[in-house]
């Protein structure tokens, strides 16, 4: 059997995760549950399938690491408790919880050996990559790590403890060049045990229902409300728009914790009835939303924490459907959208050139059409789900893993 861990799950921001393990014969584990008000209805039910390692009782972690650290597997608990302490130093609140992380993963490694567990896939290099370097460590059951956005580029994260985390894993899968030689330039992590592999949609499930006749025609974001996706340019860009002389509206979907700021930057710019902050949409109504959108825009920057994006799955979403996308070049987004081929980009934060490129698609429907095909057939050539899952099924089988697709 192969654990497939992730941190959080499930995760409205994250479905490609529930994508991956519809497709894949591994035994969905997380290291915790989503809130209860954070979660759609249609992610409730995935609950129902996923194993959690929290919480565990006190009594089995103590004597879980009683066993390893008097025992057999003594030398390897030291090493790696140590090590890792270590690593995630000097900060002391990030020492305390690495330590915490790793008794906690003794405990969770004693279930997976009884349980006959023979690889562990971790989905983000974060505090789950702590559990897996550690059962590896201590029980000898190897892992793999999908490597993705903010659990390398954020400031917080200790480039000593991200180089363990990664470099202990048999196998490491990036999803973009991008991140394949972020690696090796700020951790030392060769580029050839980095295997590309990207994230996908599956292109059957989006219809292209041709340019929206939507009078004004409207603008479409789906993203988190975090400071990293661009929202807040976004807003400054729209009116921009609008004192131009422009007619349109924008519809910007999701929460987060910047929702009240750009609420606030919205009133201030007096985009009321312009712009609207949606909320969450469950996923099975976002095709409604795409179909009703003139152009998709994702203008993402980088967040005071370092945060970056990867390859945003909503891009692809939108890609899929034949619309014609507005980004940034940063990270790995170049590989997916190439400026004036597929879509447009600008530079990150730059809110003046963002309402020029969105201008251009707003006022040209040759030009939108045009983008919209060619982007179409990227995301069916490079990011069709079940090819690129298969290439992850393959990765695993061959560090152990019983896995199909």
């Amino acid at each position: 059997m192969i654990a497939y861990l992730t941190h959080t799950h499930p995760n409205y921001s994250t479905t490609f995760t529930q994508a991956e393990l519809e497709r894949l014969d591994v035994v969905p584990w997380s290291l915790r549950r989503p809130p209860a008000g954070y979660m759609t209805d249609e992610l409730r039910g995935e609950i129902e399938r996923t194993r959690y390692v929290r919480p565990l009782p006190i009594g089995r972690v103590i004597m879980a690491n009683l066993r390893a650290a008097l025992g057999l597997d003594a030398v390897r608990w030291w090493s790696t408790i140590v090590g890792l302490t270590l690593a995630a130093g000097p900060n002391p609140v990030e020492m305390a919880k690495t330590k915490l992380h790793v008794l906690e993963a003794v405990a969770w490694g004693e279930q997976l050996r009884r349980g006959g567990y023979r690889l562990v896939h971790v989905q983000f290099a974060d505090s789950a990559a702590t559990y897996a370097h550690v059962v590896a460590r201590v029980f000898g059951i190897p892992y793999t790590v999908a490597v993705h956005a903010h659990d390398i580029f954020m400031r917080r994260f200790p480039r000593a403890l991200s180089r363990r985390r990664i470099g202990g894993a048999a196998a490491i899968r990036v999803i973009s060049d991008f991140n394949r030689r972020w690696l090796d330039e700020q951790l030392g992590i060769a580029p050839d045990r980095c295997e590309v592999i990207r994230c996908g949609v599956d292109p059957a499930e989006f219809t292209v229902s041709g340019p929206s006749d939507h009078e004004p025609p409207r603008l479409l974001a789906v993203g988190r409300l975090v400071d990293y996706k661009g929202f807040g340019d976004l807003l400054t860009a729209c009116g921009l728009l609008r004192d131009r002389g422009i007619e349109f509206t924008c519809r910007i979907i999701g929460s987060g914790p910047e929702e009240s700021a750009l609420a606030a930057q919205l009133a201030a710019l007096g985009l009321a009835g312009t712009v609207e902050l949606a909320g969450v949409v469950p996923h099975r109504d976002i095709a409604a939303e795409f179909a009703r959108a003139t152009a998709f825009v994702l203008p993402c920057r980088v967040g005071r924490g370092g945060e970056m994006d990867g390859i945003p799955v909503a891009m692809m979403e939108a890609m899929a459907r034949g619309l014609p996308v507005v980004s940034t070049r940063l990270t790995g987004i170049p590989e997916l959208v190439r400026d004036g081929e597929n879509g447009l980009l600008v530079e990150p934060g730059d809110a003046e050139a963002l309402a020029g490129a969105l201008a251009r698609l707003l006022v040209d429907g040759h030009l939108r059409t045009e983008l919209g095909e060619a982007a179409r057939e990227t995301v069916v050539r490079d990011y069709d789900l079940d090819t690129n899952t298969a290439q992850l099924a393959a990765m695993l089988q061959r560090h152990g893993a019983n896995t199909h697709s």
